[in-house]
């Protein structure tokens, strides 16, 4: 939970046996192997779930060559969801999948990305744009704006991009 998460709040005042109304997702992806040659996927927070069950289809596919390159940000090194089996995919498919992490609270010894994602953490670490390429977002509505800008920018073309 985060202090000034609007989500958080409400939760917090939720009593046992209280419910939720809940919609979504927003964005559906319909993926055939080798739509394209790579993936970029750009990720924040619970953002992370449909690049996870994309990615693992892709690597579990041994007939599938397709490249993934994720981004995934949060606030803390704590908040890293699935964090032992994104790495887990980099050591069993080094070739075929990379992963960076970016936190806007690091701790001290850090060596990923520290703040949010910019335009120039694309550029290294999402295959450049090409007709082949696909690069997925899905987090918060104001990363997810600021991401269509920096790809925009980068010359991603609308076809080029996805956002759940």
């Amino acid at each position: 939970m985060y202090p000034k998460g609007q989500m958080s709040n409400h939760f917090r005042k939720m009593r046992v046996g209280d419910t939720l109304a809940v919609k979504g997702p927003r964005g559906r992806l319909i993926y055939k192997p080798g739509q394209a040659r790579a993936f970029g996927m750009l990720a924040g927070g619970t953002g992370i779930t449909p690049m996870f069950q994309l990615t693992r289809a892709i690597l579990e596919n041994s007939k599938d060559k397709t490249n993934v390159h994720l981004i995934y940000a949060n606030i803390s090194h704590d908040d890293i969801l699935l964090k032992d089996e994104l790495d887990g995919f980099a050591r069993k498919f080094p070739n075929r999948f990379k992963v960076f992490y970016v936190l806007s609270q690091p701790p001290e010894a850090w060596n990923g990305g520290i703040g949010h994602i910019s335009k120039e953490m694309i550029e290294k670490h999402c295959p450049a744009p090409a007709p082949d390429i696909q690069i997925l977002r899905c987090g918060p509505p104001g990363m997810n704006k600021a991401m269509a800008g920096h790809l925009v920018a980068l010359g991603y073309t609308p076809q080029m991009q996805f956002e759940f």
